[in-house]
């Protein structure tokens, strides 16, 4: 049974209702002129049905999901045997397989297939590919994109078949002198009404002899008259809106959707991606050399820190020997302050009197300075031994501090020298 909705009552539906699925017509692919309502999932409308733009659809679906109508005037449907029935060569086995009945070359036309049928058949609908090329551009332009593309001629609903009717069972919309017809599943036309009586003679004639027909008409309010060969039943009907009509055919009824191959929308995807192939490319390497250049960078940091911990662990091995190093900063310290109890013989009087009399050796000059249990290793260079003795002399003038030679050797003219103070 069809479910055809009355106009009268979607005109009382709400703008405000929110549907979840849309359906929109669009007769003529070279007019920016559209209709489009909400339908359930039962083939019915459930919101008031709109006239206007491409794009003003687009912006009241506001990508929800679609199915988009289009003329049937351009889309020629037929059949081809595809030998094994494997749909993966389908396409291009389909497409030479026509090739004898195209008017044009098959390079420059677009082939979709429907659901095999019976003895490895498959439905075919043909479209130019530069009529499929608008479509989809002004869809884009429009921001509109439709999970399907359907020609009139299959979204027509097909009549149920009753027990025992072995009839064979066709459907026809006619609006004004322009005639829609489909005829047994994925075949059909779109002509004149004039014309369509003729090819449905013809249709009529193809039948095995002896086969009936019979041929359900929706007509608008302003169809002319369809002339149906004689012995073929009629079921004429009224159709308040052909959006109704479509809506009842998308619920059960076997069709083509047009957006298949090059066109199928993970297709169209990657094409809007390629683009910016290149510019993610670079954004990557950009961000991996941001990434490795941090890395570096953490990775001299970690070699600095390394190599400062062992200069700390060493000068605190020389500073405090036998000594555990826990908190370095805070163990020199308490040495220190240690070392400064005492007045003028702590530490820090018996520095100023080493450094005093070293300023006094103008000829002598300090290399590196060890303190170890409260003594003084000094590594000097001077000129000669003998100003070793002055200097000793010069700080026992100073403090009650003594220095002792350890070591003394010739080199580069001078002397090198090690001493002790305490």
């Amino acid at each position: 049974m069809f479910f055809i909705a009355h106009a009268t009552r979607h005109s009382r539906l709400k703008t405000r209702q929110v549907s979840r699925q849309f359906i929109i017509h669009w007769p003529e692919v070279g007019v920016d002129r559209t209709s489009w309502a909400g339908i359930n999932d039962k083939g019915g409308l459930d919101s008031e049905v709109e006239v206007g733009t491409l794009a003003e659809a687009a912006a009241v679906i506001e990508g929800r999901r679609a199915c988009l109508i289009v003329g049937g005037d351009g889309v020629l449907l037929a059949e081809a045997h595809v030998p094994g029935g494997a749909a993966s060569r389908a396409a291009t086995v389909a497409r030479y397989a026509l090739e004898e009945q195209l008017a044009d070359d098959v390079d420059n036309l677009h082939f979709s297939l429907g659901q095999k049928r019976a003895g490895d058949m498959f439905p075919v609908a043909v479209i130019d590919r530069d009529t499929m090329d608008e479509v989809t551009a002004h869809c884009a332009e429009a921001g509109l994109r439709p999970i399907e593309i359907v020609p009139e001629t299959l979204a027509l609903p097909m009549p149920e078949r009753l027990p025992g009717d072995e009839a064979t069972q066709w459907t026809a919309l006619v609006d004004a002198d322009r005639a829609v017809v489909r005829l047994n599943g994925y075949s059909g036309f779109v002509s004149d009404v004039d014309m369509a009586g003729l090819m449905l003679e013809g249709a009529h004639a193809d039948l095995e002899e002896g086969g009936e027909a019979e041929i359900t008409v929706f007509e608008t309010g302003n169809a002319a008259s369809l002339r149906v060969p004689a012995g073929v039943a009629v079921d004429q009907r009224h159709c308040d809106h052909l959006l109704g009509l479509f809506a009842a055919g998308l619920v059960d009824a076997p069709r083509i959707n047009l957006l298949q191959g090059e066109y199928s929308p993970r297709n169209q995807l990657d094409k809007s991606l390629k683009p910016w192939g290149w510019t993610a490319a670079l954004a990557a390497v950009l961000l991996l050399l941001l990434v490795a250049g941090r890395w570096l960078d953490l990775r001299q940091m970690q070699a600095e820190e390394a190599a400062l911990d062992e200069a700390i662990a060493e000068s605190f091995s020389i500073a405090l020997p036998g000594a555990r190093m826990q908190r370095p900063r805070r163990q020199i310290e308490d040495a220190l302050s240690k070392l400064g109890q005492g007045g003028n013989d702590g530490f820090t009087a018996n520095l100023a009197a080493i450094a005093d009399s070293l300023a006094s050796q103008s000829q002598t000059t300090l290399n590196s300075l060890t303190l170890r249990n409260g003594r003084f290793d000094l590594d000097l260079t001077t000129d000669a031994v003998p100003s070793l003795d002055a200097l000793a002399s010069d700080l026992s003038g100073r403090s009650s501090l003594g220095l002792e030679v350890q070591s003394a050797n010739r080199e580069d003219g001078g002397v090198r020298a090690r001493v002790r103070v305490q």
